[in-house]
C-alpha cells in the first residue's frame, strides 16, 4: 500500500498534476485513496529522503522545486546502471552465452513483445508485464548481483513513468523497437552496441515525459 501510494504521487508530479509548491495533506490523500493514514506518511517520509517533497513548518507537506531534476538524476543513475547490465549479458553471449533457460526466457519475452501490437490494437497490460519482464531478464543475466540491488531502489520512479508513457501510444511502438534492438545487440554479443541502446532508450523515453512535463508548468 506505501508503494502505491509512493507510486500515485510520483506520477501526479511527473504528469504535471502536482506542481512545484503545492501541497500534499495526508488526510485527502488517504481518503482518495481509501485507505488509512499510516502508509501516506511512510510515502511520504521515503518521498522527502529522495528529494521530492519536503515538510515546511505551518504549512506542510509541499512538492519541492527540484522535485522533476530528481526524477531526472533517477533516470541517469539507472540509464547508466542498465546499460552495464547489457552490456555484460552481451559479453556473455560473445564468450558462448547464458545458460539455455535465461535464453529461452528471454526469446520468449520478445516474442511476446512482439505480439503486442496485433491486429486488434495495442494490448497495453501485455507491453507493461513483457516491458518489466524484458528489464528484469537482462538484469538477471547479467551476473551482477548489484546492478539489480540499486536499480530496484529505482523502479518506484521507473514505474511512475512507465504509467504516464501508456498514455501515448506512438511511444509505446516506440520503446517496443528500442527494446527489440537491444536485444539484437545483446543476442550478436557486441557490449558496446547493447550498452549504448539500452542506456538511450531509458534515457530518451523519460526524458520525453520530464521535458513535456517541464514545458506545461511553465507560464
Amino acid at each position: 500500500m506505501r508503494e502505491r501510494v509512493y507510486e500515485t504521487i510520483l506520477q501526479d508530479i511527473i504528469a504535471g498534476r502536482l506542481s512545484p509548491g503545492d501541497r500534499v495533506t495526508e488526510r485527502v490523500l488517504a481518503r482518495s485513496l481509501g485507505i488509512s493514514t499510516t502508509p501516506v506518511k511512510e510515502a511520504l517520509r521515503r518521498l522527502e529522503n529522495e528529494g521530492f517533497v519536503s515538510a515546511v513548518p505551518r504549512t506542510g507537506v509541499v512538492v519541492k522545486e527540484t522535485a522533476l531534476t530528481s526524477v531526472s538524476d533517477v533516470v541517469v543513475a539507472r540509464a547508466w546502471l542498465e546499460g552495464l547490465a547489457a552490456r555484460l549479458v552481451a559479453e556473455r553471449f560473445a564468450g558462448g552465452g547464458p545458460p539455455a533457460g535465461q535464453r529461452a526466457e528471454l526469446a520468449e519475452v520478445v516474442g511476446e513483445m512482439g505480439r503486442a501490437p496485433g491486429e486488434a490494437g495495442l494490448d497495453l497490460e501485455l507491453v507493461v508485464t513483457t516491458n518489466a519482464r524484458f528489464h528484469d531478464l537482462i538484469r538477471t543475466m547479467s551476473g551482477n548481483r548489484l546492478i539489480g540491488q540499486f536499480v530496484g531502489v529505482l523502479l518506484g520512479v521507473d514505474g511512475a513513468l512507465r504509467r504516464h508513457l501508456l498514455t501515448d501510444e506512438a511511444e509505446l511502438r516506440r520503446g517496443l523497437a528500442e527494446h527489440l534492438a537491444v536485444y539484437e545487440a545483446v543476442c550478436a554479443g557486441d557490449p558496446d552496441l547493447a550498452e549504448t541502446r539500452m542506456r538511450e532508450h531509458i534515457l530518451r523515453s523519460a526524458s520525453r515525459v520530464v521535458t513535456t512535463t517541464r514545458q506545461e508548468a511553465t507560464p
